[in-house]
């Protein structure tokens, strides 16, 4: 950086005091220097003048005394006039240069070096007497006489102190100096007093903008006596400004306000949509339960082939539609940005078999070839941090994507393995068909969630349009990216990649340790307000081996466990009932069960809420574990797994 842009400006007071007295500082320190000068030349002339004056002065004077020889009157005019006069001494030689005469201001006898003192000389002229105007001059001279004109009798000499002349300096030096500072101060006052008049609308002005900034837009009053016209112009743009600034303030509240109603609008209708999908899926998946559970009752009873066919499309029936029921929910909470992963250890290898193998009995029932290839290079362990579920439903969906679309041929899925480090891999899945394929310009739109995949009037096939969206969506929420290649009648080929973390062998599952239950039976709560769910539940229980009692609400579940003096080994409580509902049942048990010292007994939640945060408020209010309707036998098997032996 530039020390141009580092330094700090100078204020403008001092830059215009500066501007102002520099030309008058030049200008004075000028000008006594000229007149300073021409007072030191004067003194030294005025001193050389005197001394002159006084030797010429005294030249006519001395005449008598030298040439009558007078001695006392020679000293006394000496003396005379040193001491009316600067000089130093005076002196006084005859015409051969002998000192006749010597009077000094001190003890000095003679005259000193000349580098000292400056000597001033005039000559001693004895002068022709008159005696009648008539008659010629008649020389009262000596007998050696020159002839007519004045007679040279000796010489004066004036010698006055160089001193002087330096003291005389010096003195106009100092009052020049003394003048030249007062005349410099006073000029330095009236220039501040001035630009203090100048500077203060200015400060004043730097105020207001500080204000502005501020946030202070109060319009001030305008001081139009001894101010400048472009002080009180730049006043009233000012007040415009702030004007214009207070009424745009207003205009952004406004704004504001307008914004956070509209979010707080959009946070309720998302609030609302969130409640109203959760209370749809609870109305549709507490029925469907039903149905499925039902269902599965039957299957276990002997029926004809017509029978198993008719009850087998049923079944299917019913899971497409709580798939669908499954995909609306999750598309709505990766909308709203609701969607958590969870990031546990699971087996990859094994996640993958499963839901391969789920989808090849529909396969073969379509004539299709299912394929599940690995390649790669896998690491030493299959166990990886991640969110198996969300894995597998990806996995599902472009297997059923394919399956559905593809009439003849086969489904290819081909999964290989990169590691990237130590604790680190690469999952790379390829789903291939040999289906009807897309064209290119469909491709774009493939992952739209408001259009299907098959657009055409006589579409074989019917899709809600949102299972490759939500496919696409779940992959980059964990981190990867989905692509495809699709040719008209040359199939599809649909590859993501995800990357997962290994687990360490310590971060493993541990396997549960199952305990035998207590005595020969065991007894089970069922607590479920939808009667047809609660025969399925307990049927499912009672093929289980459990003595099932069953409640309709939480506050019978309450008085039931209170009554039951054997207790019960397990409580299957649903979560939405009338009078009290199974959060409320749940914590009265607990609390209950505290203040007689009894074992806590395992509560499963069971609903048809599956809101992220439903199994969070179930095990809050003290449930042991969580099982979304509709509940399937193996996954109730697996709950009840962790307390018996089932």
């Amino acid at each position: 950086m530039s020390s141009r842009s580092t330094s700090t400006p100078g204020s403008l007071s001092r830059k215009l005091l500066i501007l102002g007295a520099l030309p008058a500082t030049v200008m004075f320190v000028v000008l006594i220097v000229f007149f300073t000068s021409a007072r030191i030349e004067d003194a030294r002339r005025e001193v050389t003048a005197n001394g002159q004056l006084l030797a010429d002065s005294l030249s006519p004077a001395l005449e008598y005394a030298v040439v009558s020889g007078n001695t006392r009157a020679l000293e006394n005019v000496l003396s005379q006039a040193l001491r009316h006069s600067a000089a130093a001494w005076i002196r006084v030689t005859d015409v051969v240069g002998e000192q006749v005469g010597f009077a000094s201001d001190g003890p000095l006898e003679e005259p000193a070096s000349s580098d000292q003192y400056q000597v001033y000389k005039a000559e001693i002229l004895q002068q022709p007497l008159e005696l009648n105007s008539d008659d010629a001059q008649i020389w009262f001279a000596p007998e050696y006489g020159f002839g007519a004109g004045a007679l040279r009798v000796g010489t004066v000499e004036v010698g006055v102190d160089t001193e002087v002349f330096a003291s005389r300096r010096q003195d106009i030096l100092w009052t020049s100096i003394a003048v030249g500072l007062a005349l410099l101060l006073f000029t330095l006052l009236l220039a501040s007093h001035y630009l203090n008049v100048i500077l203060s609308p200015i400060r004043q002005l730097s105020e207001r903008v500080a204000r502005l900034l501020q946030r202070d837009y109060s319009e001030h009053p305008i001081q139009r006596s001894g101010s400048s016209g472009e002080v009180v112009e730049i006043e009233e743009n000012l007040n415009r400004l702030a004007s214009h600034l207070a009424e745009l303030r207003e205009k952004h509240e406004s704004a504001l306000a307008a914004s956070e109603a509209a979010r707080q609008r959009t946070d309720n209708a998302n609030q609302a949509k969130s409640e109203f999908l959760a209370t749809m899926s609870h109305e549709l998946r507490t029925p469907l339960n039903g149905v499925l559970g039902m269902l599965e009752l039957v299957d276990d009873e002997p029926l004809t082939p017509r029978q198993a066919d008719y009850l087998s499309t049923a079944r299917q029936s019913t899971e497409d539609l709580l798939t669908v029921i499954g995909d609306i929910l999750d598309y709505s909470r990766m909308d709203g940005g609701h969607l958590k992963l969870d990031h546990q250890p699971f087996d990859l290898r094994k996640v993958i078999n499963n839901c391969v193998a789920t989808y090849r009995h529909v396969a073969a029932g379509q004539g299709l070839s299912l394929n599940l290839s690995f390649s790669g290079s896998w690491p030493a362990t299959d166990q990886v941090l991640g969110d198996a579920p969300r894995l597998r439903q990806v996995l599902a969906g472009l297997i059923e994507n394919a399956v559905k679309y593809t009439s003849d041929g086969f489904v290819n899925v081909q999964v290989s393995s990169s590691l990237q480090s130590e604790q680190c891999m690469i999952l790379s899945c390829t789903v291939t068909d040999s289906g009807t394929g897309l064209p290119s310009e469909r491709l774009t739109d493939i992952f739209n969630s408001a259009e299907p995949v098959d657009q055409s009037h006589s579409r074989q096939h019917e899709a809600t349009g949102l299972g490759l969206s939500i496919t696409q969506r779940l992959i980059e929420l964990m981190g990867g990216h989905i692509q495809v290649d699709s040719e008209p009648d040359g199939g599809s080929s649909f590859r993501f990649e995800l990357p997962f973390e290994l687990a360490d062998q310590a971060t493993a599952p541990p396997l549960r340790a199952v305990r035998p239950p207590h005595g020969d039976s065991i007894h089970a709560l069922v607590v479920e307000d939808n009667p047809v769910n609660q025969k399925v539940a307990s049927a499912m229980l009672s093929r289980l081996g459990f003595d099932t009692d069953s409640a309709s609400n939480g506050s019978e579940a309450l008085e039931k466990i209170k009554g039951n003096h054997a207790g019960y080994d397990v409580i299957l409580m649903d979560c939405h009932m009338p009078v009290m509902d199974g959060y409320e049942a749940t914590r009265q048990i607990r609390e209950w069960e505290k203040d007689v010292g009894q074992h806590g007994t395992p509560i499963v939640a069971l609903t048809a809420d599956v809101l992220p945060e439903t199994q969070e408020n179930c095990l809050k209010s003290g449930m042991n574990d969580y099982l979304a309707k509709p509940v399937k036998r193996e996954r109730l098997e697996e709950v009840l797994g962790q307390w018996f032996e089932v």
